[in-house]
């Protein structure tokens, strides 16, 4: 399975005076590392959680019809294809599967009716989805604050000999627990 982002997030969730204020910070000579944080602990957020919190689009490929989707929340499939025979990529019919959710999951169903042969290849099917949050909730926004804030004040791995996953404890890791996905 291969999973390649082809239309990235136009908008992070956390502006950066949102985080400036956040990590009490009135100049402007630090935009550039703050804002490089806000990209870091999203990317870290969404590789954690296996979801997406931006609206991204992605193509999957695989060599069968997959059923469950990688980067929740799912928004939409936009389209299926298989390979025929010729080695040319065919579009299923919107009609032959629907998407569903169940605990937070993206699910294909398909038709077994209308399910096509596939040809022996490791890019047999192509699924184009996009998924992401419209609105992203107050507690990952919250754990991204806290991380950018720690990251911004300890920009080293250790700190007087104590390691920078100290801070915070268990509690700001559990934040983020009830989010995680566990990945296809």
């Amino acid at each position: 399975m291969q999973l390649v982002q082809t239309v990235a997030p136009t908008q992070e969730p956390l502006t950066l005076s949102e985080v400036k204020e956040f990590v009490r910070v009135l100049d402007d000579d630090s935009d550039t590392i703050l804002t490089s944080l806000i990209v870091s602990v999203r990317e870290h957020v969404e590789n954690v959680t296996n979801r997406q919190l931006c609206v991204a689009t992605y193509e999957l490929f695989s060599n069968h019809f997959i059923s469950r989707l990688p980067k929740n929340p799912i928004k939409s499939v936009d389209k299926i294809e298989y390979m025929d025979e010729s080695g040319y990529y065919q579009t299923l019919s919107a009609s032959s599967y629907y998407l569903y959710e169940e605990n937070g999951v993206g699910y294909i169903e398909y038709d077994s009716d209308f399910i096509p042969f596939l040809v022996e290849h490791k890019k047999a099917v192509k699924i184009t989805f996009t998924s992401g949050y419209d609105t992203i909730p107050e507690s990952i926004k919250q754990y991204m604050k806290v991380k950018i804030s720690t990251l911004f004040e300890n920009r080293e791995q250790y700190v007087v000999g104590v390691s920078i996953s100290d801070f915070g404890g268990n509690f700001i890791e559990n934040i983020i627990g009830q989010y995680k996905v566990r990945a296809v």
